[in-house]
């Protein structure tokens, strides 16, 4: 909603994401978290997305009716604002909202954060009351969370506590070696029982921050191509051997600590036909994460013998392994989700493992369906260079979809009509009001990235139209620049035609984030027609031209271009 009374539930990916997850599996739970906010809930020039919480939890509520209605999707799980403050007074009355709305059963979290949550809720019973689970980002197994315990949180009978945001760490063998040590260890040490990665998929372009920090990483929209790397096997050691619904075994009585370092974990349908065992040895060297620090360990092979209940359903057990220590002369690790001939059970309940350093088992009754398959359709061939050239008129899109390939930073950029409700299609910044941002509030101004950080000598050209109201706001192009809109080589123009070639993209206000190359005044922009804006970059120099009308049109010859500066030596440009 980019204000109040503007509510499209087609606009984005996220809702085709989130339906195509439930065509998958549909017991797959659903979990919404705000990392920013419409500026509008806050007020006039507001920061504060809890000022007014009656107002935010509407806002919050038609996001859950849109998912329902429109998509046919329950939201299982909502959290507050990512990383940022919770609110007494904004979670009771997003309860109360959600509970007279219908949607009762949809659990709050809080706070995405740290666990002074819990401290905050010590003495308030109608907050703790309201937090369904509480949420940690970047949980260490060695912190203290007895807060969080005494309040009923991460304690058998109590409430979920969850490390609501893990790994951030690249999709290499030691993102898979970290990633296998916390989805174990974290119940055996802190009794969470949800461990959610941090990015689940990486889409980011190249060159961008946190590039492939992810479970799986698609950066080449162009061909379609991505990989399947360690990380992802590493989950499918527990997401192929488990379900929805299935119980964690409690420590000392199926989970627990190895004696030479390392952990193990039971999960258990309820109904007691299958049950699944993981097991992980990784040492402190291959095991950290990006975050937190993790203390020095050691741990060394061993034999494990385990014991079964009285009871328990077993036969020829299931046995998968990956080793994220044993390393090929090319770097690689050769063993990744192989699985190995079958454990026996000896009569009276026992099973032996030799589990060596590096070593993620799973040790399962579940014989059929997991598997270290590949796609039905084949997954096309890696094309790393985004094929050039690339042109868009955006006339073959639905009213409020996102360009194809573009990546919206700041703002929201869609597809809608230049006016009316027919005729030529733009890309328009959507979003009337500086927003209430998770980190930066929008001060950069609004920016959509594509392509690659690479390219050296290219042309970028663009036909533009500034709103009439536009005062001092500008039209930018950019190569090189980075997702905060940083870096790289940047040329600008204002309705009044005042222009500027800076490194970076300028600051809300005009003021530019790195030095000035080039400055100027061409004639005033026509407020009913578009523009066309060009930059050039050929090793170290650029060159800019602007036209008072489209770069291309369908009923006029273009205008010629006017040049603005021509071979400006930029230092740098070409390093």
């Amino acid at each position: 909603m980019h204000s109040e009374d503007d509510l499209d539930y087609h606009r984005g990916y996220e809702w085709w994401l989130l339906s195509e997850a439930k065509k998958r599996n549909p017991e797959i739970k659903t979990y919404g978290l705000p990392w920013a906010f419409p500026g509008w809930v806050g007020g006039a020039n507001g920061s504060d997305p809890f000022k007014r919480p009656d107002l935010t939890s509407k806002y919050m509520v038609k996001w859950l009716e849109g998912a329902r209605d429109v998509y046919g999707i329950d939201i299982d799980y909502l959290g507050i604002w990512n990383e940022r403050s919770s609110d007494a007074s904004y979670v009771k009355t997003l309860r109360k909202t959600l509970n007279d709305a219908g949607f009762g059963k949809t659990a709050l979290v809080a706070k995405d954060g740290d666990s002074r949550i819990c401290d905050d809720m010590m003495n308030d019973k109608e907050y703790q009351a309201a937090v369904g689970v509480v949420g940690l980002h970047y949980p260490s197994d060695f912190d203290d969370y007895s807060n969080c315990r005494k309040l009923g949180y991460g304690v058998k009978g109590g409430k979920p506590l969850w490390a609501s945001e893990e790994s951030s760490s690249y999709d290499d063998i030691n993102g898979a070696a970290c990633w296998a040590r916390v989805i174990t260890s974290h119940w055996v040490l802190q009794g969470m029982t949800s461990s959610i990665m941090w990015n689940l998929v990486g889409s980011y372009f190249h060159g961008t921050e946190w590039y492939a920090s992810s479970l799986l990483t698609a950066v080449e929209p162009w061909g379609g191509h991505f990989n399947t790397p360690e990380v992802l096997w590493a989950t499918a050691h527990i997401t192929q051997f488990t379900k929805v619904g299935w119980n964690l075994l409690k420590v000392g009585a199926g989970s627990g600590e190895l004696p030479n370092g390392g952990y193990y974990t039971t999960y258990a349908d309820p109904d007691g036909r299958d049950w699944s065992l993981t097991i992980v040895k990784i040492d402190s060297d291959h095991a950290a994460c990006t975050r937190p620090p993790l203390p020095s360990f050691k741990v060394s092979a061993e034999n494990v013998t385990f014991q079964l209940a009285p009871g328990t359903p077993h036969g020829s057990m299931a046995v998968w392994y990956s080793n994220f220590e044993e390393f090929a002369e090319d770097g690689t690790v050769p063993t990744v989700f192989d699985r190995l001939a079958d454990v026996p059970v000896l009569a009276g309940g026992q099973f032996t493992i030799e589990v060596k350093v590096g070593a993620f088992y799973t040790i399962s009754t579940i014989q059929e369906g997991p598997t270290k398959g590949v796609p039905a359709t084949p997954i096309p061939a890696s094309q790393p260079s985004m094929p050039l050239p690339y042109s868009d008129d955006f006339e073959g899109y639905k009213v409020s979809q996102e360009g194809k390939w573009w990546s919206d930073q700041i703002g929201a950029f869609e597809v809608h009509y230049e006016s009316g409700s027919a005729g030529n299609k733009v890309m328009r910044q959507m979003v009337p009001q500086l927003p209430i941002g998770w980190s930066d509030h929008g001060s950069n101004g609004p920016v959509s990235l594509m392509g690659m950080r690479e390219w050296q000598d290219i042309t970028l050209e663009a036909s533009f139209k500034l709103p009439q109201d536009s005062g001092d706001k500008m039209a930018c192009l950019g190569s090189r620049v980075d997702q905060s809109w940083n870096n790289g080589i940047v040329l600008c123009v204002s309705a009044s035609g005042a222009w500027r070639l800076s490194v970076g993209g300028p600051k809300l206000g005009g003021i530019p984030s790195g030095q000035v190359y080039a400055s100027g005044h061409f004639a005033a922009l026509p407020g009913e027609t578009m523009s066309c804006l060009s930059l050039t970059t050929v090793r170290q120099s650029a060159t800019g031209s602007l036209a008072l009308g489209p770069c291309k049109s369908k009923s006029t010859s273009p205008r010629a271009p006017l040049p603005l500066f021509t071979d400006v030596a930029i230092r740098g440009l070409d390093a």
